[in-house]
């Protein structure tokens, strides 16, 4: 009786301690409320939930005209329904990350860039998104996510992105 017990006992022991394993913490909870209220919210964006960060791309065609830093006023209501979100999920910071395809000068594309992330940052703002949560950052060409061989991946590698990170203070 002992010899069957013991493996029957190991095993709710293991099946229990997996279990508990799996139950998120109270951030990744947190984060993972936001990733579905930026979901239903964004439409015209990519969400998605990268271990315990959120990535938000916008592509440069919805937010910009070419060459320009300069956010279309169509995009202004959908900056709305974001900052919402990011305003009722306080506990985060937002790194905005501005890109772009590898046409052109090199610090053409850095300067571009980085303005093309401030304008974002500054529409947050605008919505009451506290400017001490937001950072901006140019990267120019230096992450690619589409072929800069091809227009269809020059299109996509010109575009602003959004990490949201939970603040650990």
């Amino acid at each position: 009786m002992k010899k069957m017990l013991l493996p029957v006992i190991t095993a709710l022991i293991v099946l229990t301690s997996c279990a508990a394993s799996k139950k998120l913490t109270a951030e990744q909870q947190y984060m993972n409320k936001q990733y579905k209220e930026l979901k239903t919210a964004l439409n015209e964006a990519e969400v998605s939930i990268l271990n315990d960060s959120l990535k938000v791309i916008f592509p440069d065609h919805i937010l910009f005209a070419t060459a320009s830093d300069q956010l279309k006023d169509d995009i202004k209501p959908t900056f709305e329904r974001f900052a919402g979100v990011l305003n009722k999920y306080d506990k985060t910071k937002i790194m905005i990350t501005g890109h772009t395809d590898n046409t052109g000068v090199a610090s053409y594309n850095r300067d571009l860039s980085e303005r093309r992330a401030v304008s974002a940052k500054q529409l947050l703002n605008n919505n009451k998104v506290d400017n001490e949560r937001m950072f901006t950052w140019g990267l120019a060409d230096r992450d690619p996510i589409g072929d800069n061989t091809t227009e269809a991946g020059k299109a996509k590698n010109r575009r602003v992105e959004f990490v949201i990170l939970y603040n650990l203070k």
